[in-house]
Formats: structure tokens, sequence, C-alpha cells
């Protein structure tokens, strides 16, 4: 019951991940690991982004005054997400194996009818990830791994109306674990580490310049824990910390106007839940999420959001040894707004590119099929 219950809530709360700070888009799955034998699952999410900017140009010396009305513009493409784990027991030892969508930068900002610093993008990045664990006495168990980074071959352009061609790249990095669990009161207590490392790639300029870019995959740390407050009812959440301040997306095109450069910061969110056994065999969750923002503006191309708030709620029902859950999210992006001063690129009259997003939502349905074996 305890594992019904929260797999149905981490399929929820996964689908908003892509408003977590940074690019990210999934993380990583640990979950399977506490499934009794054998066990293998698929998961997919449908995101519908409404991530309207209005984008205007103001005169520099007087932000209300504009010299072009604002016009609204879908920034963010809608998206997809999948997600494959598989744990197997191999004597003592459990081993976990996972393929997911982890980032993506999928915008459409540069076909704004104003003029707008929000780029456009279609970049995405899929992560492999082997995991072995091992349990020790009082409950105690711990895991070591690796995660492998797999960046596919995409495009982005920006508002110096040139298009930068991104050829794919790989890089790998270590992951551990260590979990404490008390069955006879259903709590568990895992703390995930995933160590950062850099992924250099090759860019071509659509005007024939080559030129050379790179992104990290950040430090992280998770805490996820559970614990039953009541009979047939569990508690759970997690908080997640982010280095995100030094994994940029950057492309040095040896001409400043042509460089590209993220500004994203470190990030923390929360995330807490109630499960309910409902019937033998349905279970529910209901959760809310919450990242504080970094500021209500900005300059960089790649900000859309400050922060979150969701809701998340979910359902499982179990038939012998598979079992079905979906589940739904509804994000609330804090506001922020994106400038450029057109004045430091020598345009006359001091002009500025202002993009304001303002109650912006984003909403996610999830489907998780999962069987023991």
């Amino acid at each position: 019951m305890v594992k019904f219950i929260v797999s149905v809530a981490g399929l929820c709360v996964s689908s908003t991940a892509l408003l977590a700070g940074g690019w990210e888009t999934g993380t990583l799955p640990t979950s399977m690991m506490y499934e009794d034998g054998n066990y293998f699952e698929l998961s997919y999410g449908s995101l519908n982004y409404n991530l309207d900017g209005v984008a205007s140009v103001v005169l520099q010396a007087s932000p209300t005054t504009e010299l072009v009305a604002g016009q609204k513009h879908k920034m963010a493409k809608n998206q997809t997400r999948t997600s494959l784990a598989a744990k197997f027991s191999v004597g003592s030892y459990d081993v976990g194996i996972s393929r997911f969508d982890n980032g993506a930068i999928q915008l459409d900002g540069t076909n704004s009818t104003v003029t707008s610093k929000t780029a456009s993008a279609d970049i995405k990045l899929t992560t492999m990830a082997i995991m072995g664990s091992r349990s020790l006495d009082n409950g105690m168990s711990v895991g070591l791994g690796m995660r492998n980074g797999q960046l596919g071959s995409g495009t982005v352009s920006t508002l110096a109306g040139v298009t930068y061609s991104v050829e794919s790249a790989t890089a790998s990095s270590a992951i551990a674990s260590i979990a404490y669990e008390k069955p006879e009161i259903a709590l568990r207590a895992e703390l995930v580490y995933e160590d950062s490392v850099g992924m250099p790639f090759d860019v071509t300029l659509s005007n024939g310049v080559t030129a050379t870019g790179g992104l990290s995959l950040p430090q992280s740390t998770t805490l996820n824990f559970q614990t039953g407050i009541a009979t047939d009812t569990l508690l759970f959440g997690s908080v997640r910390n982010v280095a995100w301040s030094s994994g940029q997306v950057a492309v040095d095109a040896a001409v400043d106007l042509l460089d590209i450069s993220s500004e994203f910061d470190n990030t923390t969110s929360y995330n807490i839940g109630v499960g309910r056994k409902l019937t033998e065999d349905l279970s529910a969750s209901l959760s809310y999420a919450q990242e504080a923002g970094t500021g209500s503006t900005s300059t960089s191309g790649f900000t859309l959001t400050n922060g979150y708030n969701s809701v998340s709620a979910g359902l499982k029902y179990t038939m012998d040894n598979m079992n079905i859950s979906v589940g739904y999210s509804y994000v609330m992006p804090g506001d922020v707004t994106i400038t450029h001063d057109v004045a430091a690129d020598g345009a006359t009259p001091a002009t500025i590119l202002k993009t304001v997003y303002e109650n912006s939502t984003v909403q996610a349905i999830g489907v998780r099929i999962g069987v023991n074996f």
C-alpha cells in the first residue's frame, strides 16, 4: 500500500520539473529500488504550457511609454515526457536502470509579432542511469552508480538573427544514495546525490561561423521521505537543491553580439503530500510543491518564469502483479519581466525590448504502468 501511494505522487510532481530552475525536465527515478523482487515501469506525461509573453518596445528613459504596443505570444512549446525504469534483485544486491527525459529548451520567442529577447530553441537532453544498492543492518542501505547525459542535436535562434546548430554530446557523472527504512511505521528517508559534470559541444552558426559551446549537468541533492501517520494514511515529501549557478548554457562565438549565456540561479524546491488507501486495489494522493523565485526581472532569453507553486493529484489501481497510475498537476509559475537594452546595440532612439510573463500556468497529465515479476 505504501508503495502504491508514493509512486502516484512522484508521477504528478515530476511533470512540473521544467519549472524547477535551469532547463531540467525530469529527475532521477529511485522509487523502483524499493519494490519487491524484480520490477519494470513505463511513464508518459503530456504538458500544456500557457507561458504567454507580452512583448513591447519602450523608451529607455520612460519604461511606461510604448513605442510598439505589447503583443501576446506563446513562448514555450507544449511538451511530452517519457521515462523507463527497472529494478532487478541480484543476490544480496539490487540493480536499478533508468532512462528519462532530463532536460529541454523548447521555446518560440523569435516568432513573436513584436521583437522579444526570448529565444527560439529545440534542444533535448536524455539521461540513462544505473545504480546498485545493498541493504545493511538496522534498516540502512547504500547505493552507488553513474548517470550519462545525452544531448541531442538541435537548433537555437536568438535576437541576433542567427540560428545556432548544436551538435550532439554526452557526459557522465557519479550518483550515490543512502536510505533508512522502518517498515512497521512505513518510514523511509532517502538522500540522493548527483555529481556535476561539464558537457562541451560544437556549434555551427547560420552565417557559417563555427563556435564552441557547453553546458553542465549540475550537482544536486534530493531528500525523499515518507512515514505513516494513521491507518492506511501516509505523509510524504521531498526537498531538492540544484546548483544551477554552475550549470549554465553558453556559446562562445568570438563576437560578443553572437555569444550566448544563460542566467540560471541555484534553486531549492519543496514538495509535501498525503496519500491514502481507499480500497484494497485503489489508492490516492494529493500534494503541493513550491520553489521560490530568484528575481522578478531578468535579461536572459531563456527565462520565462520566477519559481512556481503547484498542486497535484493521483490515483493508482493494482491488478495482481500490475499497477496503473494516473496523475494531474496544475502549476502556477511566478511572474517575471525580461528586458533587453537596445541602446547598447547602438539603436536610436534609446529603447528597451520588454517581455512580461504574468498569470502563467502549466497543466500536466501523466500515466504510469508498473509490473512486478
